[in-house]
């Protein structure tokens, strides 16, 4: 498993998110009570960016039309069949890394 270095832990706040590239692929971070978590940053309803979105506890509303997901899992709430992919995440001496060609 290959990881990307995509910014320092210290840049994602308990309850916030960061949208971040790697690999080629667009993704979102989230900080859920001090464990970053890597999904994909796009909603399926419409491809609206998911960080940024309204974060309360694990799950995320997408701020375009307020589907949400479980950011531990990238499972859709009112259909856990329909999911974002969910990346591996390690921190490595305070920088975030993700394996983006990995499925979590």
């Amino acid at each position: 498993m290959q990881y990307v270095d995509v910014c320092a832990v210290e840049n994602i706040a308990p309850g916030d998110s960061l949208a971040v590239r790697a690999g080629g692929r667009d993704l979102a971070l989230f900080n859920v009570d001090g464990v970053v978590h890597a999904i994909e940053n796009a909603c399926r309803h419409a491809g609206a960016a998911l960080a940024g979105g309204k974060l309360c506890g694990r799950i995320v509303a997408c701020p375009a039309h307020g589907w949400k997901y479980d950011v531990t899992t990238g499972a859709l709430l009112v259909a856990p069949e329909i999911s974002v992919q969910k990346y591996p995440v390690e921190i490595v001496d305070g920088r975030v890394r993700v394996a983006p060609d990995s499925a979590a």
